[in-house]
């Protein structure tokens, strides 16, 4: 653990000392330039020199367009980096071309900006397109043929770069040299600048050479608009963005669809996949990636965008299978026009695409290929002794350690995963992701009020984390605090429509604003004593929220049974109100029976949270559905009234107790007193095991009533219930549970019996929370000394509109 605590000291010593040594070589580099024996001479006066200071930890790879001039003690180099000849102008309202700057950071490059931050082995140094003759250009481009005296590599290929100095050693023609000059501009930042020039010598560039690089200058732009989404939280962060994703459909309009433009086709295909990504518009996203033909060129970065994009839709297979193919093709040395651009700058990083896979295989409960991730990761750290507090180690060993508690905690390890997140907030205490982790895991055990001071906390040291926002939006949703949940989605807005934990938030806000049908159907079979068949059907509409905490709702109870004293159907309907605000929950209901014996009644509830732990419910009823049918064949009615008192530690253990009377019409009062409690015993990936204990007894002051009425009973029952996650796609899921009862049932004046039984449920959760409930099961049970076995199925379904 020491050495996990190296790994993560602060390194602000270290970037004082580099930048210092920077300076220093940058004034030798401008004593080079005014010198007469300098690199300035060295290249040619028509040639301009950038200096580029690489410190000693990041060395700088001096090819291909880049020369070392001097070094200090500790390893630090200046390179001076040729541009372009003629030097160009800048363009208007582009920044200055600096005369240093520090490799060690991802930044990005201004257009007309000579980059020479990225290492030879991400550059790409093949041809953007294989030769071919002269083709029609896109519209507005006609270049004239170029002159044959002076003629480089064929119109449609742009050749391939050498190294710098290459030119003269191989005494390649001017247009050659020119050609090989404005595709290395191209493909390291400077495409803008280089598809100016390549429009400007038609007799070098054929219309196909000039289609890709006006490619290569989209592709800059989308990264350079990518780049500011990520990095501000205003509501015109997507400006650049958008102008780069009009381009690409003018572009794309414009091109031509015969075969030689195939390879620009696909490449434009795939930047606007990782615009339209970093736009929120994952449908467009898909879209425009599933256009690329099979085969063709795809960069990391376009593969990365779309399994982004699948994730966010909720089709995480498919994101499995992208994630896979980039983290295959991020192992190889990149030899396509398509991943040209993305060499420099922020980029994917392989650590990146793991992790993306990590959550693709989570979302379908995947968790041994899960495993396999983390452990893929894990291998591709260095030995944490020789982590340095600046090396970008830390951050990765730091994710690593984040998906492994996470994992843990998916599967079931509960504890054990947040005994990790704990761990890790010890040695980072202000990061966000750690805490926010946290903060999801406690919300999912149900501790609502705790995750929402777990939000809060990190909002005071992170108020522009838009991940710890969403979150406290769903804990309000989940509390009940509607008003607050109101408010963030306002200020959400339009704003991020990339981000998943935005969108999650908004679903579940959308869900909560919609009406909501519940319709509950179930019958049984097989137990004459109380029914020789029943069947009933129970369904509730609620409307949208009003003032955020009121609904309305219209009810309608319909049942059916046959017996041995005669046949009945009863028929309810009912009008009500309810107000949810926070810990409190109050219900009300007019209702009317109809028929013969029909009634005016009502019905209420009450219910409180007191804490994370512990609720409480009372409800009354003038006019029950409970009561047993043969009461109803006697034409009785009844009242009934409840109370219940709930303990809940997470999820993995709950505890009830509750009181209930029951006033007949023929005066007989029924009582019952219930104890529950529930623990969880296995947990394992994708399946778990609880255990549940009922007690229980009633009473009557009415014996030999027509309907089943013991003067006193007592149950005692153990339920073991098996849960299994058969299926997952997302927010899609399957879960089988099988029921398991065996207790011992005592009547008074009848002796004491035994009771079995079982049953099977699945229950399916669909997109926009819809949500199915079906089931059926068998138990044996004696009444009045006389063995009855019933069979029971059931089904529930809730739909928000």
């Amino acid at each position: 653990m020491n050495e996990n605590k190296r790994v993560y000291a602060a390194h602000s010593q270290r970037q004082l000392t580099a930048c210092a040594r920077a300076v220093v070589l940058l004034l030798y580099a401008f004593a080079a330039l005014e010198s007469k024996d300098g690199e300035a001479r060295e290249s040619g006066g028509e040639m301009p020199v950038v200096y580029v200071v690489a410190l000693a930890d990041a060395p700088m790879d001096a090819t291909p367009q880049s020369r070392a001039v001097m070094s200090d003690e500790s390893g630090s180099t200046v390179y001076a980096v040729a541009a372009v000849s003629p030097a160009p102008e800048e363009s208007a309202g582009a920044a200055p071309m600096p005369v240093a700057a520090p490799v060690t950071r991802e930044s990005e490059a201004p257009a007309g900006e000579v980059v020479a931050q990225a290492p030879k082995e991400q550059m790409s140094t093949q041809p953007l397109a294989p030769a071919s003759g002269s083709n029609a250009a896109p519209a507005a481009v006609t270049p004239p043929p170029a002159s044959p005296s002076d003629q480089g590599p064929q119109p449609g290929s742009l050749g391939q770069i050498p190294p710098a100095g290459a030119a003269a050693q191989q005494n390649l023609s001017p247009n050659d040299a020119l050609r090989q000059s404005v595709l290395g501009l191209a493909t390291s930042g400077g495409a803008i600048r280089a598809l100016e020039q390549a429009k400007a010598r038609p007799d070098v560039f054929s219309p196909v050479d000039i289609a890709q690089i006006e490619e290569l200058s989209i592709r800059q732009e989308v990264r350079g608009g990518r780049a500011k989404v990520r990095s501000m939280t205003s509501s015109d962060r997507f400006d650049a963005l958008d102008a780069s994703i009009r381009k690409a459909d003018e572009f794309d309009a414009r091109l031509p669809k015969t075969p030689e433009y195939a390879q620009v086709r696909a490449s434009l295909a795939g930047d606007r996949t990782v615009a339209y990504a970093a736009r929120g518009r994952m449908e467009d996203a898909v879209a425009a990636f599933e256009s690329i033909p099979q085969g063709a060129e795809v960069s990391v970065e376009s593969l990365a965008a779309v399994g982004e994009a699948y994730s966010y839709l909720q089709q995480p297979a498919k994101g499995e299978q992208v994630y896979r193919r980039a983290i295959d093709q991020s192992a190889s040395v990149p030899t396509d026009a398509a991943t040209l651009g993305y060499q420099y700058g922020t980029h994917t990083r392989l650590i990146d695409l793991r992790e993306g896979l990590f959550y693709a295989l989570t979302d379908q409960n995947k968790y041994v290929q899960a495993q396999q991730v983390l452990d893929d990761i894990q291998h591709s750290l260095p030995p944490a002794n020789e982590v340095h507090p600046w090396d970008q180690a830390n951050d990765d060993y730091l994710r690593y350690y984040r998906l492994l508690a996470q994992f843990q905690i998916y599967s079931g390890q509960t504890s054990t995963g947040m005994a990790g997140l704990q761990r890790l907030e010890q040695q980072v205490p202000f990061n966000s992701e750690v805490r926010n982790a946290q903060a999801d895991a406690t919300l999912g055990m149900s501790q609502t009020r705790r995750a929402r001071d777990m939000y809060s906390a990190t909002l005071t040291d992170h108020p522009d984390n838009i991940e710890t926002l969403a979150g406290l939006g769903r804990a309000s949703l989940a509390l009940g605090d509607y008003a607050s949940a109101r408010r963030i989605n306002d200020a959400f807005d339009d704003t991020f429509p990339e981000n998943g934990s935005v969108r999650g938030f908004k679903r579940d806000f959308a869900a909560y604003r919609a009406p909501v049908l519940s319709f509950d159907v179930s019958g049984e079979h097989g137990n004459s004593v109380l029914a020789d068949n029943q069947f009933s059907i129970d369904t509730t509409l609620y409307s949208p929220p009003i003032y955020d905490y009121w609904r309305v709702f219209a009810h309608t109870f319909y049942g059916y049974a046959d017996t041995d004293i005669g046949n009945i159907s009863r028929t309810r309907v009912g009008a009500g109100g309810d107000y949810r605000n926070g810990p409190l929950t109050v219900t009300g209901e007019v209702t009317r029976s109809m028929g013969g014996n029909g009634r005016t009644g009502g019905n209420g509830e009450i219910s409180f949270a007191f804490n994370d732990y512990v609720s409480a419910t009372a409800a009354v009823d003038s006019d029950s559905n409970a009561i047993p049918w043969k009461a109803y064949v006697e034409h009785l009615w009844g009242k009934t009234a409840q109370f219940t008192l709930n303990f809940t530690d997470t999820d993995r253990r709950s505890a009830s107790v509750s009181y209930g009377a029951a006033r007949y019409s023929d005066s007989n009062f029924n009582q019952e007193i219930a104890l529950s409690g529930t623990q969880r015993v296995f947990t394992a990936p994708n399946q778990l095991v609880n255990l549940t204990l009922n007690l229980n007894t009633s009473s009557n002051t009415i014996t030999n009533a027509a309907y089943f009425a013991p003067s006193r009973d007592y149950t005692a029952e153990v339920v073991a219930m098996h849960q299994w996650a058969a299926w997952r796609s997302g927010e899609k899921a399957l879960l089988q549970r099988i029921y398991l009862t065996v207790g011992a049932y005592n009547q008074r004046g009848f002796g004491t019996s035994a009771e079995y039984g079982g049953r099977i449920e699945q229950a399916w959760t669909f997109s926009h929370d819809v949500a199915i409930t079906y089931g059926i099961g068998v138990l044996s049970h004696d009444y009045d000394g006389s063995r009855e076995t019933s069979v029971t199925a059931y089904a529930a379904l809730v739909v928000p509109f």
